[in-house]
């Protein structure tokens, strides 16, 4: 009797074009779901920085050679502009993306996980860490894969508030050899 009503559940389902899935499937967070607004707070952080009169410094490491110098406000700002394109909060994007959230009581901290559920998508995964008392952005990380014409290329961009932010790069040729290159704004104590 039991089969019986499975299968008979199942038939329903089939009838009304619903789709069914396991609980391995990684689903979409629904379109309720308000994801943190990271371009708004790296544009906050943008316009902040300047004003705080620090030397911004930046550190090229590439093939094991650093190069450092003092970074000019527009190459700042240019360097931000890549975190900003990262945002996944407009609804055609957030689509892609599961939301989970975790409270971390030895850190005082939240950590909102941006998962995507489409292998399709650039950016594969986003992590933004909260002060759990003023709710304010810790550190934020993304990562995100794609190719260029014959090379792979994986990215980690990471920021830390108030401190500086990494880009790190990996890029993979056709026959697999790989460079990576690193690129570390500061901004001076």
């Amino acid at each position: 009797m039991k089969q019986l009503m499975a299968l008979l559940i199942s038939y329903a389902l089939l009838a009304c074009g619903e789709n069914v899935h396991t609980q391995n499937q990684l689903q979409p967070s629904p379109d309720s779901t308000k994801f943190y607004p990271t371009a708004s707070f790296f544009e906050n952080q943008m316009a902040i920085i300047p004003t705080m009169k620090k030397n911004i410094v930046v550190v090229y490491t590439k093939e094991g050679k650093k190069d450092s110098s003092l970074l000019t406000k527009t190459a700042f700002e240019e360097l931000v502009k890549e975190f900003i394109a990262k945002d996944i909060t407009g609804t055609d994007i957030k689509k892609h993306y599961r939301e989970t959230v975790f409270q971390d009581a030895a850190t005082g901290s939240y950590t909102l996980s941006y998962t995507a559920v489409d292998t399709t998508v650039t950016i594969k995964g986003m992590e933004v860490l909260l002060d759990e008392q003023s709710n304010q952005v810790q550190r934020v990380f993304i990562r995100s894969i794609y190719r260029k014409g014959n090379t792979s290329i994986m990215e980690q961009h990471n920021w830390n508030t108030n401190k500086g932010f990494q880009i790190i790069r990996s890029f993979t040729n056709i026959q697999g050899h790989t460079t990576n290159e690193l690129t570390e704004v500061r901004w001076e104590e």
